[in-house]
């Protein structure tokens, strides 16, 4: 009985020794597809940074910025610096200080132009000769401010292999035909105030806008030198 009570013993296996572990399941083995993506992201993102931070270092600066800089310069010389940039600003293809002289000197030489053609516009006032004046003076203004661009223009062709156009005289020659123009602007005022005329408002600003440019012009050309050391 013992002996068939040991077989039995050996027959039955107990449930704890008869249960295998488990395998830990395999994970799945990531895309080939998916990890070229992420790669492909990665590097791209770090070139588009260093792209950037590199842009930020080596740009140059803008040439809008650059010329605004050295009209506010030019402009800072002068009796009316806002009037002066108002007027250039939109206009400005070359920052260097004689560039801003000639179109300082081409935009009142067509302002005077204009306000001559305003006061002829209004000439049909009757008893108001000052009116008819003014057209001439401003007429007269225009073309002086005209010659002494036309001066600057002819000199620096002349001087093209290095030499240097602001001679004593064209420099007293431009500066001769802006006061001249000046005192056109100045006789015209006192015309009208003596007579009492009354011109619109329009006028009005056009008047002050051209005497101010004219002040304008003959700063530029009395600094000119001084510009040209800073603004090099």
């Amino acid at each position: 009985m013992e002996s068939i009570n040991t077989l039995k013993g050996y027959d039955k296996v107990s449930d704890q020794e008869n249960q295998i572990p488990p395998s830990p399941l395999p994970e799945p083995p990531s895309s080939p597809r998916k990890t070229l993506i992420i790669a492909t992201v990665t590097i791209v993102s770090l070139l588009l940074i260093l792209a950037l931070t590199a842009g930020a270092f080596t740009r140059p600066p803008s040439p809008t910025v650059s010329s605004n800089s050295s009209l506010n310069t030019v402009c800072a010389v002068t009796p009316y610096p806002q009037t002066c940039f108002d007027a250039l600003s939109s206009s400005l293809k070359e920052s260097d200080p004689e560039s801003i002289l000639e179109l300082s000197l081409r935009i009142a030489s067509e302002k005077a132009s204009a306000l001559s053609t305003s006061f002829r516009s209004i000439d049909d006032m009757p008893g108001e000769p000052a009116v008819k004046d003014c057209a001439k003076l401003y007429a007269d203004a225009g073309s002086q401010m005209n010659e002494s661009l036309s001066e600057i223009v002819t000199e620096k062709e002349k001087e093209k292999g290095g030499g240097n156009w602001m001679t004593e005289k064209v420099v007293g020659d431009v500066k001769t035909w802006i006061s001249a123009a000046m005192t056109d602007g100045e006789t015209c005022s006192d015309g009208l105030e003596e007579m009492g005329t009354v011109v619109g408002n329009e006028i009005k600003k056009e008047m002050v806008m051209m005497n101010q440019m004219m002040s304008v012009c003959l700063a530029i050309v009395s600094e000119m030198k001084k510009l040209l050391v800073v603004l090099h």
